[in-house]
């Protein structure tokens, strides 16, 4: 079995890959969505660049890929704190030992003056990357002041010095995250976000084995 949190999919040639929280973001393939999964390796060895306490256990990987080049975003962090950053590492061909960390895009829980970063907590990274107008934004949040946008560099690996307000629960602890941002067939753009309990699971009773996603 692999074991598979907050999953990040991507398909190429012919093949899926998943990458997934824990094990310095763990790859698995597959020829198909129904599997079977086999892991093949890890994005970072060794864990992240990045200089924090979590920078060994990265979370949430969101991977895309853009002329040519699959950038994959993730986040570490000092747990139950605002000591955090999304970095970014970048591959050609999605296998393990191909991919070079770049570092932090962002970090919070630092002194700034963007409120992007000073008032939220940098995890759970999405990319909306415009193809059109070759524009992209970074979406990122957890609790605290919930879910803000960020415009991106063209290098798609820094960040501008603004952000815009996106998702809020004005109730403490503000349990809003794991924002991702989906523009749809018909124009509109749709935030999906996670909200109410992080890091648990529903009491019973429970869907029975194969209905619960």
């Amino acid at each position: 079995a692999t074991h598979i949190h907050d999953p990040a999919l991507i398909k190429f040639k012919g093949k899926y890959y998943l990458f997934a929280t824990h094990n310095n973001i763990s790859i698995s393939t597959a020829p198909s969505l129904k599997g079977p999964w086999a892991r093949i390796g890890e994005v970072l060895k060794g864990g992240s660049i990045i200089s924090n306490t979590g920078s060994v256990d990265p979370w949430a990987p969101d991977v895309h890929e853009v002329g040519g080049t699959f950038y994959l975003y993730y986040a570490v962090s000092t747990f139950g704190t605002r000591k955090s950053s999304i970095g970014v590492a970048t591959s050609k061909s999605l296998a393990p030992g191909t991919w070079t960390d770049h570092g932090a895009v962002v970090t919070s829980g630092v002194t700034t003056n963007n409120p992007a970063l000073r008032d939220t907590n940098a995890i759970d990274p999405n990319l909306f990357y415009d193809p059109t107008t070759r524009t992209a934004t970074l979406q990122l949040g957890s609790f605290w002041s919930d879910i803000w946008q960020i415009p991106m560099e063209t290098n798609l690996m820094s960040a501008a010095k603004t952000g815009v307000h996106l998702a809020l629960d004005p109730v403490s602890p503000s349990p809003v995250e794991a924002a991702f941002l989906h523009r749809a067939a018909n124009g509109w753009y749709y935030l999906y976000v996670s909200h109410g309990i992080c890091c648990g699971y529903g009491t019973p009773p429970l869907p029975s084995p194969g209905k619960e996603y």
